[in-house]
């Protein structure tokens, strides 16, 4: 039998005929089973798709090239007694989501499938509506550390070469968050202004101690000699700052956590594995020598320490196995502080095992407990495009944890990361601002949400401190160049926001500018780092007035279209570029035209990701904005981000 007569067969929802074909051809499920168990499952034939998981060798861990299960298929004809069977018996999970984080929960919910709706929530005894989808934060937020203050929770992530530094967010329900500030705003407490991308500001930490929030991270310089890391040290009265003129510690390690014993008592751990030493009262000085506590479980790149006192133990939360697959989250105890400390049965507390899921790389996390006695863990995960690039940068996601009998923390009943979640029990919270909301697609108002994205949101970052004068936000951009282009550090005319997901397009509109020198242009930007970017703009070359396409990769150009104008335009241009997984294509609009011109098309950004170029420290992801390359001032308006519409 050919491949074509299993499929034929299983379209017929004729068992009789599926038996005859296996049994004349032995390699048929090898060549076509997991299309033929797909198949029976997307058109709802019971009995055909019973027969070939009970008779046949089809692997329901088999999933498509979107990473969907037979269950997902299974959703789409509705048929009841194929749902049941794959879920009861052959135990796939409507909350397992595909490569665009889309579960056959969400299928069922979307479709309007309303008995399969209803027999989901029955068997994962929760309403649809009481979900969220990890990461809680989109975009580049990796290194999270949360801490609870009544009924506000509080979280800081890694920044690294990008200012305002450390940004700072807040939640009440641990899902919608909305950044409210940053721990470095002033540009002469940053001191980023010769150091590379991926230096800077790393893992930070936050936490809390007789009326004030404190913040420690690792400052990372370029590869010098002598000490090339110092320990990060500030404080505010109130979580959003203003926060004081940082102190650095010189105690070399990355990703410090601050530890407030009972008596009074404070610590900071730094890797590697966890090293110990006490701090001053106020947390600027190092009064002790660094012990090392326990060097991890994995004993391999153990980093990123937490310790948290309960029920009469200290147990040490600890990252391991490198930031890249296999990465996790270790966990030990001891009844006193400097030990011995001994490694939970349970390890990993958190891990991806599956190659080929949609989130990866789980590590770098923090406990902590709500006000109604319940854990959770934040961590960091990375969702991997095509399995290959993480373009969006590591991202903070959450779970809950139960203790066990015995006194173990365990994270999502040792399932490994979720896609989809139950929310936690507290009440959805909406900001004052609710609109910046980090999660708003969560919010049932999403479709209502406008996607002008305003200068002064606190989402817009730089590379490195803006000089003096180059940035005024208000409701229109101003940005000023210097006349040094994106792959310079001496570069600060960039306005950049975190992209978000996989799919999207952005537009934004710019006055164009009286004079252009040669080789200077302003539009907008998808950027990685000054080592990898694309620019899409207005330019001037060879004396002519034009739209420009440069993709920057390494140490050179790879591509330098320029598309010239026949005549001089006056007025304002509007870009667009839409943005489909690797795939970017760019588009103009004319003063006074509603039609859109195509420019061209980039087929291949992986270089926007830290796995597509390997040139320094690359632990950051895609951003999108706009930029000024030449001495001039360009005037940006109406900067909007949406879902990418075929």
């Amino acid at each position: 039998m050919s491949d074509f007569s299993l499929l034929e067969a299983v379209k017929l929802c004729d068992v009789s005929a599926v038996e005859q074909v296996l049994r004349d051809d032995p390699d048929a499920v090898k060549k076509s089973g997991t299309k033929a168990l797909f198949q029976a499952a997307e058109n709802g034939f019971f009995p055909v798709l019973k027969y070939l998981v009970e008779y046949s060798a089809v692997n329901l861990s088999d999933r498509d090239q979107l990473y969907r299960s037979a269950l997902f298929y299974a959703v789409m004809p509705g048929n009841m007694d194929c749902i049941r069977y794959l879920t009861e018996r052959g135990g796939l999970n409507p909350m397992e989501g595909d490569y665009e984080g889309k579960t056959p929960f969400d299928a069922a919910y979307e479709l309007g499938k309303t008995e399969i709706l209803k027999y989901f929530e029955e068997y994962l005894q929760i309403s649809y509506e009481n979900t969220f989808h990890n990461p809680i934060l989109k975009g580049t937020y990796p290194d999270p550390s949360i801490v609870r203050v009544g009924e506000d929770y509080y979280m800081v992530n890694s920044s690294f070469c990008y200012f305002p530094c450390i940004p700072i967010s807040h939640s009440r329900d641990l899902i919608h968050w909305e950044v409210i500030g940053h721990a470095i705003t002033k540009p002469e407490y940053a001191h980023l202004e010769e150091l590379e991308s991926g230096r800077g500001y790393w893992a930070a930490d936050i936490s809390y101690y007789e009326g004030r929030f404190y913040i420690a991270a690792t400052y990372r310089l370029n590869e010098i000699q002598g000490l090339r890391r110092m320990q990060m040290v500030t404080s505010a009265e109130k979580p959003e700052g203003p926060y004081e003129e940082p102190v650095f510690i010189e105690e070399d390690g990355i990703d410090p956590s601050i530890f407030n014993d009972e008596d009074g008592r404070r610590y900071m751990l730094l890797n590697r594995g966890a090293r110990i030493f006490e701090l001053s009262k106020d947390g600027k000085s190092k009064i002790s020598e660094p012990q090392l506590l326990w060097y991890g479980n994995v004993k391999k790149t153990s980093e990123g320490p937490h310790l948290l006192k309960k029920d009469g133990y200290y147990y040490l939360i600890q990252a391991e196995g490198g930031t890249g697959r296999g990465h996790c989250i270790t966990v030990s105890r001891s009844e006193t502080l400097m030990g011995n400390y001994k490694p939970s049965p349970y390890n990993p507390l958190i891990q991806q095992r599956d190659e080929q899921a949609l989130v990866q790389c789980c590590g770098h996390g923090k406990l902590v407990e709500t006000q109604n006695e319940d854990w959770y863990l934040v961590y960091l995960c990375l969702r991997m495009l095509y399995g290959t690039y993480g373009i969006l940068g590591r991202e903070t996601a959450l779970e809950p944890i139960r203790w066990t009998s015995d006194g173990w923390p365990v994270a999502n009943e040792g399932r490994g990361p979720s896609v989809q979640q139950r929310c936690p029990d507290l009440p959805i919270w909406r900001s004052l601002n609710w609109r910046s909301l980090e999660n708003a697609e969560n919010v049932q108002e999403e479709n209502k949400i406008d996607n002008k994205i305003p200068w002064t949101d606190l989402g817009w970052v730089t590379p490195r401190p803006p000089y003096a004068d180059t940035i005024a936000a208000s409701e229109s951009l101003k940005l000023k160049g210097n006349g040094n282009d994106l792959n310079q550090l001496t570069c600060r005319s960039i306005y950049l926001q975190r992209q978000k997901s996989f799919k999207f397009t952005a537009e934004c509109s710019f006055e164009l500018p009286e004079a252009l020198h040669e080789g200077g242009s302003l539009g907008m930007t998808c950027y990685y780092d000054e080592n990898s970017y694309l620019k899409y703009g207005y330019g001037f070359q060879n004396d002519t007035y034009g739209i420009l396409l440069e993709e920057y990769v390494g140490e050179s150009y790879i591509r330098r279209d320029f598309i010239p104008f026949e005549k001089s335009i006056t007025g304002s241009i509007r870009l667009k570029i839409e943005t489909d997984n690797l795939i970017r294509t760019c588009f103009y609009q004319l003063p006074g035209e509603k039609g859109w011109h195509l420019t061209g098309v980039c087929q291949d950004t992986g270089y926007l990701s830290s796995e597509g170029l390997k040139k320094g420290k690359r632990f950051t992801g895609a951003m999108t904005g706009v930029y000024v390359h030449g001495s001039i001032e360009g005037g940006f308006y109406d900067y909007e981000i949406r879902g990418l519409k075929k």
